[in-house]
């Protein structure tokens, strides 16, 4: 059985280009007819890439990427089967969840997508850091193919961003993992929320425009 580990492959492992502070920086707009400020957000692949970007801040990096994998376990989605999880995630990318996990309760074996990362922010400008495992998709018919999506469908940016900015429900955790018991179907759950995103961005603009 593979391991949730496995996102420390080579593969995974660029150098990220120096950040100039260690605080996640958070753009705050003042204007009252301008849309609600997101956090700005870093991805990483693995602790290493975090500890190139923050040297002095090896505890920290080790902790939260540590945080990301226990999340990833309990939260990731569940398939109920890998060919069906592969189409979806691509293949490779995927493997069997761990027993007696929240997916498993009714018995049998589930799959989940790999973690391929995660990503980090703070709240709102406090000092309280978090994160959130991110997935991604190689498969040339999933509609996440190429982007960066939580686990739950919150679509964040896309593959090889360093820098993203989530909306606040990016970061919040599933009760429970979702259960994917139909072809596509967390895709097109990612792919929906996305769509609403948008739409929400953009009737917020206008809103701000007309402000």
């Amino acid at each position: 059985m593979k391991r949730s580990t496995q996102v420390r492959r080579p593969r995974f492992r660029k150098a990220l280009p120096l950040a100039t502070s260690v605080a996640v920086s958070v753009s705050l707009v003042l204007s009252g007819c301008s849309p609600a400020p997101r956090e700005e957000a870093q991805i990483y692949r693995n602790a290493e890439e975090c500890m190139q970007v923050y040297p002095d801040q090896p505890e920290l990096c080790q902790q939260v990427f540590g945080s990301a994998q226990v999340d990833h376990l309990a939260t990731a989605p569940r398939f109920t089967d890998q060919q069906q999880c592969e189409l979806e995630f691509g293949e490779g990318n995927c493997e069997q969840a761990p027993e007696g996990s929240q997916g498993n309760a009714g018995g049998g074996s589930w799959f989940m997508p790999m973690m391929m990362g995660y990503m980090m922010g703070n709240l709102m400008g406090g000092r309280s850091v978090r994160q959130a495992p991110v997935y991604s998709s190689s498969s040339r018919t999933s509609p996440m193919r190429d982007k960066l999506v939580t686990a739950n469908g919150e679509v964040v940016g896309n593959r090889g961003d360093r820098t993203v900015r989530p909306a606040p429900s990016a970061f919040q955790k599933p009760t429970a993992p979702a259960r994917v018991t139909q072809s596509g179907g967390f895709g097109r759950m990612a792919q929906q929320k996305a769509q609403a995103s948008r739409s929400a961005t953009t009737r917020s603009s206008s809103r701000s425009f007309g402000g």
